[in-house]
């Protein structure tokens, strides 16, 4: 006799997702790092019975032995490998991952803008790209899966093998790799390859296969935008992905020192001709100068004192700007942009933000503001010739306690933004955005406040934070390359 199944966890009945009904768990969520609560089936399942009389006693033999369970039916099943998940299910866990819950509905929408955020904003029209391609073996969905396996694979808690996110990787490698020369041939291959190269790139990020690889695909996501003019990029599904793109593009110039054509004047104007660029995107384009400065400084000696006067020059006009746009972010946006304010009363060493759009936008104006300090701190206390007259920061001489303990303050709100960003809600859109200013706030916390008692506590509970979130390859970065 056959029975209807009820087939929907009640986790995924919950949240109203597809439960694909897998034992023991569904794959949704697998997925989403969630416990699955299983399934709900009031069934009994009981022998067939002859026809005729039985006897009493065979019947209740058998009764028993239907109640006692089966050892091998107990054993849970093994799971399927990574590599042969359905493509749909790994493209539905990297958005819940990358979008926010409140957008999920208006992915769809190329005209409406996103959410501008630090990392994955661009991963929303990945559905649009796939259902246009019409093939499920492509480079795309080949990079997609690379993605979602390297992302189940991360940390010491990994619910993917090691090897399996390898071979994921290898094998969307090799598919890119011959879809690349037909980048102009088809306006869809273009977009495939862009967003294939993205999602190798975000692979590598999370899931570092080789030292040099994200470093590969960062210049080849760069040389690929490149071969349509910045106006290309004004609307549309281009436009989503170059918002996207642009912010991960900009701190991995910081990262590795070098300029990026980002920073050109048509890059920064052209994309945002028809949709006006929110804060966070102008934010970007007055932190972009940044990375060039470090590139001319590591083509210099170090005794170059020219060279010198001309970096903490361009320091103190990029610090102008900066503060410029936070006094001038709650006009674009007509609402108090820059509001934060401590979690209770009770919890003094946690702040809270209207949405991830504000705390990814203060989170890096400090830390591009810290950057900028620390270095002209260096270069003057290096070539003590340089006049301060000219360099004053907010009134003040570089060198001044008042610009230190500023210093410390702006590293202090980054290290108190680590519980909101961190926050299971995030995901990762919101973990990933918190790495880069929390290297940046640790590394500027060790080198004035070292010794002092109070910060090495603060020191020790954010990383006691960063760590319960499981990513402890965040404390690993001591000393970061922009303060030193």
């Amino acid at each position: 006799m056959k029975t209807k199944q009820h087939t929907v966890c009640d986790e995924c009945r919950r949240r109203k997702l597809g439960c694909d009904g897998k034992q023991p768990c569904c794959s949704q969520c697998v997925f989403s790092g969630l416990g699955c609560p299983g399934y709900k089936k009031h069934i009994v399942f009981r022998q067939p019975s002859s026809p005729g009389s039985v006897a009493s006693g065979q019947r209740k033999k058998r009764a028993r032995q239907s109640r006692t369970p089966n050892p091998a039916s107990q054993r849970p099943k093994p799971p399927t490998r990574a590599l042969t998940w359905p493509l749909g299910d790994v493209l539905s866990m990297c958005i819940q991952n990358f979008v926010p819950a409140n957008e999920l509905g208006s992915m769809s929408s190329t005209s409406k803008p996103s959410q501008s955020r630090i990392c994955g904003a661009w991963v929303e029209v990945l559905p649009g790209i796939v259902g246009t391609d019409g093939r499920h073996d492509g480079p795309l969905s080949s990079a997609i899966k690379a993605l979602g396996i390297s992302l189940m694979a991360r940390g010491p808690k990994g619910r993917a093998p090691v090897h399996e996110a390898i071979e994921a990787h290898s094998s969307a490698l090799k598919a890119v790799g011959c879809l690349i020369p037909r980048a102009n041939d088809d306006p869809n291959n273009y977009t495939e390859i862009s967003a294939a190269i993205m999602c190798l790139f975000l692979s590598e990020k999370f899931f570092p296969t080789s030292s040099s690889a994200a470093t590969v695909h960062a210049r080849g996501i760069s040389e690929l935008i490149q071969l349509r003019p910045p106006q290309f990029y004004a609307s549309g599904t281009p436009h989503k992905l170059f918002v996207g793109f642009r912010p991960i593009l900009i701190l991995h110039a910081f990262e590795t020192r070098k300029s990026t054509f980002l920073g050109a004047p048509e890059w920064k104007e052209e994309p945002f001709r028809r949709i006006v660029e929110d804060p966070l995107q102008a934010l970007l384009s007055e932190a972009c100068a940044i990375p060039a400065i470090f590139e001319m400084l590591d083509h210099c000696d170090d005794d170059s004192e020219p060279a010198a006067r001309e970096a903490v020059i361009r320091f103190v006009d990029v610090i102008n700007r900066l503060d410029f746009w936070h006094k001038s972010a709650n006009m674009m946006t007509m609402r108090d942009f820059t509001y934060f304010q401590k979690v209770s009363p009770a919890d003094t060493t946690s702040l809270d933000f209207p949405n991830i759009t504000v705390a990814n936008s203060l989170s890096h104006y400090w830390a591009f503001r810290i950057i900028c300090v620390t270095q002209i701190q260096r270069l003057t206390a290096h070539h003590p010739n340089i006049s301060q007259d000219c360099l004053l920061i907010v009134g003040e001489y570089p060198a001044s306690e008042a610009v230190t303990q500023k210093v410390l303050q702006l590293a202090t709100y980054i290290l108190e933004s680590t519980r909101y960003l961190m926050q299971e809600d995030m995901k990762l859109y919101g973990t990933a955005s918190a790495f880069f200013p929390l290297h940046i706030a640790r590394g500027a916390l060790e080198m004035f406040g070292g010794d002092d008692e109070a910060i090495c506590e603060q020191l020790a509970r954010n990383a006691e934070i960063i760590r319960q979130q499981g990513y402890e390859d965040v404390l690993l970065h001591r000393r970061t390359v922009l303060l030193g």
